[in-house]
C-alpha cells in the first residue's frame, strides 16, 4: 500500500456497560423471533464475531434478543451468521449472565449481500463493537489482500508500517481500520509504531499473507498492561486465474533450469481487432516487472522461459539465455527459441524499471512458430 493511504473509520458503535437497552422488553427472549441464521442464505448479509478483549472469558452474543452464539472465547471468531438487511440490536453478555449484565450493547447497520467482521474490542470495563464489512472480491493468482484493525484502547494513534520501510497508513485511532491492500503473497514483517512515541509497540515478524485469502490483523489488548498483540483473521476468497502462456525468469540455463525466481505474468496474443494483411502469424506478448536489480540478472546466468498453462500440460515452449549486447539506451533483447534448438520464436527486452531502477521491466513476444493459433484479419479490417 502507498505511503499515506487514507486510514477508513468504518462504522464502531461505541457501547457501554451503563447504556439503556435500546428496546423496551429486549430480554423477553421468548417473545423475539430469532433474525439469524448458521448457513447464510442467498443475497442476505453476514457477520463473523471476533473477540477481542483481552481481559474478558467466554461471551454470549445476542442479535435482536435471540441467542447467537454462547462461550466464544478471546481470538476466536465465529462462523458466518446470516442476517436480514437493515439494523439489529446486539449485545454481548459474559457467559452464563443474562441481558442485564451485557458488557456492550447498541445498534449494527447491515447492507446488501455485504459480509462483516464484528469484532469486540476494549476491555471488559469499556467494551466497544466494531463493524468492518469483509473486501471477499476474487483476487488474481498469487495475490493476496490485507488491513490492519486498530483496537488497543490505550496506545493514541498508531501506524502500521512493514519493518523498516513506509507507513501503510494515515494513522489509526481505536476502532479504525486501514485500507484493504492487495499484494504479492509471501511473508512479511510488520511494526505497529505509537505515533508519540515514534517507537515500535509490537513487531509482527514473518506475518503470512496466504494467496487467494484476505486477511484481517486485528490489533488487541492494552498497552500498559503488556498484553498488546495481533489477532490475524483469515476468509479465503476465490482465485482468478486467467488462461493463458506464462513467463518467468529462473537461476540456471535453458538446458539445465534452476529455481524460480520471478513471475513475469500472462503472454498472450492482443485481444484487440485484427487488422493490416489477411493471413499473417500473431505474436503473443507480455510485459511483466522482475523485483530484482537488472544488473544481478547479468551477473550470473538466468533465462526467461515461456510456458503453457497447466491446463496445457504446463510444457515450456520458448526460452532464452539473458546475456548479450546491450543496445545504445541500455536495454537488452535477447532471443527465445523452442528447447528442439530450432529458429528463435521470439524476443524479450530486459532493462531497469523506469518506476524503480533497483527492479527489471521485461517485454515479451513469442511468434508465430510457438504460436498456438494464427488469426486471419476480418474482412472489415481490409477496407
Amino acid at each position: 500500500m502507498p505511503a499515506g493511504t487514507p486510514a477508513v473509520r468504518l462504522a464502531r458503535l461505541a457501547l457501554s456497560v451503563a447504556t439503556a437497552l435500546l428496546i423496551a422488553g429486549f430480554s423477553g427472549l421468548d417473545e423475539m423471533s430469532r433474525a439469524w441464521q448458521e448457513v447464510p442464505g442467498q443475497g442476505e448479509p453476514a457477520i463473523r464475531v471476533v473477540h477481542g478483549i483481552v481481559d474478558a472469558g467466554p461471551l454470549d452474543v445476542y442479535v435482536d434478543g435471540a441467542v447467537a452464539l454462547i462461550g466464544i472465547v478471546f481470538a476466536d471468531t465465529s462462523g458466518d451468521l446470516s442476517l436480514r438487511p437493515g439494523e439489529h440490536q446486539f449485545a454481548v453478555v459474559p457467559t452464563g449472565e443474562n441481558l442485564d449484565d451485557a458488557i456492550a450493547q447498541g445498534n449494527i447497520e447491515l447492507g446488501g449481500e455485504a459480509r462483516y467482521y464484528t469484532t469486540l474490542l476494549g476491555t471488559s470495563e469499556s467494551a466497544s463493537v466494531g463493524l468492518f464489512e469483509i473486501d471477499d472480491r476474487p483476487l488474481d493468482a498469487g495475490r493476496a489482500r490485507f488491513r490492519v484493525i486498530g483496537g488497543v484502547i490505550d496506545a493514541g494513534e498508531i501506524v502500521p508500517i512493514f519493518a523498516g520501510s513506509d507507513a501503510l497508513s494515515e494513522p489509526l485511532q481505536f476502532g479504525d481500520a486501514s485500507e484493504y491492500a492487495s499484494i504479492d503473497a509471501g511473508l512479511y514483517d510488520f511494526d505497529i509504531l505509537g505515533v508519540v512515541s515514534g517507537g515500535s509497540l509490537l513487531s509482527l515478524p514473518q506475518t503470512e499473507l496466504a494467496e487467494g485469502t484476505t486477511t484481517d490483523i486485528v490489533l488487541v489488548g492494552q498497552v500498559g498492561e503488556g498484553s498488546l498483540q495481533a489477532l490475524t483473521v483469515l476468509n479465503s476468497v476465490e482465485v482468478a486465474r486467467v488462461l493463458g502462456r506464462t513467463a518467468k525468469i529462473q537461476e540456471g540455463s535453458c538446458a539445465a533450469p534452476g529455481d524460480i525466481i520471478a513471475d513475469l505474468g500472462i503472454v498472450n496474443e492482443g485481444q484487440g481487432q485484427i487488422v493490416g494483411a489477411p493471413q499473417t502469424a500473431q505474436v503473443q506478448q507480455g510485459y511483466g516487472v522482475a523485483a530484482i536489480p537488472f544488473a544481478s540478472l547479468i551477473g550470473s546466468v538466468h533465462t526467461v522461459t515461456v510456458a503453457n498453462d497447466a491446463a496445457a500440460g504446463g510444457d515450456v515452449v520458448a526460452c532464452g539465455g539473458i546475456g548479450g549486447a546491450l543496445t545504445d539506451t541500455g536495454a537488452l533483447v535477447i532471443a527465445l527459441g523452442d528447447l528442439a534448438g530450432g529458429a528463435p520464436g521470439g524476443i524479450a527486452v530486459l532493462a531497469p524499471a523506469l518506476e524503480d531502477p533497483e527492479t527489471t521491466g521485461v517485454s515479451i513476444f513469442v511468434t508465430a512458430s510457438n504460436t498456438a493459433t494464427n488469426r486471419a484479419a476480418t474482412p472489415e479490417a481490409m477496407e
